[in-house]
Order: C-alpha cells, then structure tokens, then sequence
C-alpha cells in the first residue's frame, strides 16, 4: 500500500517537468498559427494527433514494463521488443493516414476546399510526425524502462507521464516545422 506521501515523492518531479515540457509544446503552436487558422484540417488533426501518439507512449511503456515484471525481457536487443516495435508501426503508419483523411473529410464539410495537393502534404506531415515519433518513443521507452527498472523503481510511475510529454512536446515540435516547411 501506498501512502500520500509516497506518491507525491515518487510524481512530483515527473509531473513538474511534464508541466514544462507542455509549456514548450505551446510555443511551437505559437510559431504556425497563421497556418493553423488558415489549414483548417490541420487544426482539425492536432488534438487526434497528439493524443494518438502520446497513447502510443502509454502502449509501449506498458507492454515493455509488462514484461520486465513477467521476466521476458532482460536487454534491449529481446525477442519480445522487437516484436512490438514490428507490430507497432503498421499501425501507427495506418493511424497516421486514418487521421489525415478523416480531418481533412471533416474540414471539407465545414467548407474547407478539398485539395489532394494540402491532403498529401497534410499525409505527409502526419506520417512523418507519427512513425518518427514512435520510433522515438520506444527507444526512450526501451532504455528508460531497463534502467528504472534496474534501479527498483517502477517503471510505469516514471515512464508513462515521461513518454506521454515526450510524446506531447516532440509531435507539436516536429509537426510545426512540418507545417512550416509546407506550408
């Protein structure tokens, strides 16, 4: 059993550098929201987006944790990393697209010009901010959950708030520079 006092020792400054890294995440919004205004499916697709691969974060952590504490996994270089990772890039490669068509359906039936020359830049910019993002994350979730994990701390406590403002940070950051590039 936990008490308060743990908990609050144990989250605090997991939580304190989420909250920072939220922060940040806004001010890269700053910087397109000329473009976020003007493209009315990207402003459609951020909240899916982000969500999407912070979810991705939780997924990985997890499962990677799951099996530290079932004994599957004792390196970076396991059967059972390995097998996630195959297993998770189709999928988010399929969400990405998902998110793409879906936002810009959307837009268009609240008047947005439908366009396959902004659809494909919108793929684009989703694709890539997704499939760099996991692949980012896993490593982040990979190696944090072994070290933690060596060091007798739970890794879910300390990974799952860290790879979702990762997640938050770095796919409002590349999705950005994205929109900036193309558009």
């Amino acid at each position: 059993m936990f008490t308060v006092r743990e908990i609050f020792r144990e989250s605090i400054g997991v939580l304190l550098v989420s909250i920072i890294l939220g922060l940040i995440a806004g001010m890269f919004l700053r910087n397109i929201q000329d473009s976020l205004i003007v493209i009315l499916p990207l402003i459609i697709m951020l909240p899916a987006l982000n969500g999407m691969i912070g979810n991705y974060g939780i997924i990985v952590t997890s499962k990677i944790t799951t099996a530290l504490d079932e004994k599957k996994v004792k390196n970076i270089h396991s059967h059972i990393i390995k097998h996630l990772f195959k297993d998770i890039i189709p999928v988010a490669l399929f969400s990405a697209v998902y998110i793409s068509i879906l936002s810009t359906f959307i837009a268009y039936f609240k008047g947005f010009e439908f366009s396959y020359f902004i659809l494909s830049k919108i793929m684009l910019i989703t694709i890539v901010t997704t499939l760099s993002l996991v692949i980012f994350i896993f490593i982040v979730a990979v190696i944090g959950s072994l070290v933690v994990y060596k060091k007798g701390i739970d890794p879910e406590d300390v990974l799952i708030p860290i790879t979702t403002s990762i997640a938050d940070v770095f796919s409002i950051g590349i999705f950005s520079l994205l929109v900036s590039l193309l558009f």
